[in-house]
């Protein structure tokens, strides 16, 4: 019976033992998952303010509390602003038809010149702006880049880099951003025409994008 019982008892240690490694291994892979949040925060937070957009615009839940009062903003700045925000770009829609047939991905809106994506990915525009979508979640992509088009169009760029990756550090090494950012370009009618990068402009991780005229 003694026996029995001490047998019992180490099974228990050995149970509780398992279970307080199991916890503390669930509590350091949540507060990694939260350090990386925090990381991806305030690195969106950066690109956001490169774009001149401030935190109290794309953050409607933060408490304002006695802070001071912003300096007003030209009407139109508002309004453009809230154009932006409110784009709603689609994840469903299919755009195969939409795509040239050749050995790299491109793209260009119909009554424009059907050798533009060619010109494009050949340098006949240069390149004035470029934005790095690497480490965001679909959602924070998508606004990023619909606030990067609007502010590159208004400051009159005409050709623009997205890179997107080639989706090698996705779960399921799924190129997740590869796919949906054509999808969202396609939608923006600003975007003339678009095409893969050069190798030396990031290859199949990137696509070079000609703009409208603001």
């Amino acid at each position: 019976m003694k026996g029995k019982d001490l047998s019992s008892l180490l099974s228990l240690k050995d149970e509780l033992k398992k279970q307080a490694e199991e916890k503390e291994r669930l509590r350091l892979k949540e507060e990694k998952r939260k350090k990386e949040r925090r990381a991806q925060q305030v690195f969106f937070e950066k690109e956001m303010s490169k774009l001149g957009v401030s935190k109290q615009t794309y953050a409607k839940n933060l408490a304002n509390i006695n802070l001071p009062k912003p300096a007003p903003l030209p009407l139109q700045t508002h309004k453009d602003n809230q154009a932006v925000l409110e784009d709603s770009l689609s994840d469903q829609i299919g755009i195969e038809h939409l795509l040239a047939s050749d050995d790299r991905i491109s793209y260009f809106q119909k009554g424009v010149a059907p050798n533009v994506p060619k010109l494009l990915h050949q340098g006949k525009w240069s390149i004035k702006g470029s934005l790095d979508l690497h480490g965001y979640t679909s959602d924070e992509a998508k606004q990023l880049l619909v606030l990067f088009l609007n502010e590159q169009r208004k400051a009159g760029h005409r050709a623009v880099r997205i890179i997107h990756g080639k989706g090698f550090g996705s779960v399921g090494r799924k190129p997740v951003l590869k796919e949906k950012v054509p999808v969202w370009l396609v939608q923006k009618k600003e975007v003339l025409a678009f095409v893969q990068a050069p190798e030396h402009d990031g290859g199949e991780g990137a696509l070079l994008v000609l703009l409208s005229a603001p």
